[in-house]
């Protein structure tokens, strides 16, 4: 019986990787409750791949305005292979009138 060896990498799907996100503050303090779905991704082995963030915030967290943050993934499979990473930028605008921003 023939041994296989998986040497595809696993994606992520297509259009589930989030589009970079601009938002205004939304409290007195220069943040900003931010969402995201987590992307998804599928393996040729039938298996579901390993998704990590492994820079950045989990979602569903509060933000500081200023500059850009980056949250970034990565996509392994059982056999050690490594897809393409999903990053995308957040950024939080202070643009609420008479409001005090702080970066």
């Amino acid at each position: 019986m023939p041994i296989f060896s998986d040497k595809e990498p696993p994606h992520f799907i297509a259009g589930e990787c989030p589009d970079d996100i601009i938002l205004n503050i939304d409290s007195a303090n220069n943040t900003a409750f931010v969402h995201w779905v987590v992307p998804s991704g599928s393996d040729n082995s039938g298996d579901p791949p390993h998704i990590v963030e492994v820079h950045g915030h989990e979602p569903d967290t509060r933000f500081k305005a200023g500059a850009p943050h980056l949250v970034k993934y990565n996509i392994t499979d059982d056999a050690g292979n490594v897809g393409s990473s999903c990053q995308f930028t957040i950024t939080i605008q202070c643009e609420l009138v008479n409001a005090l921003c702080v970066y």
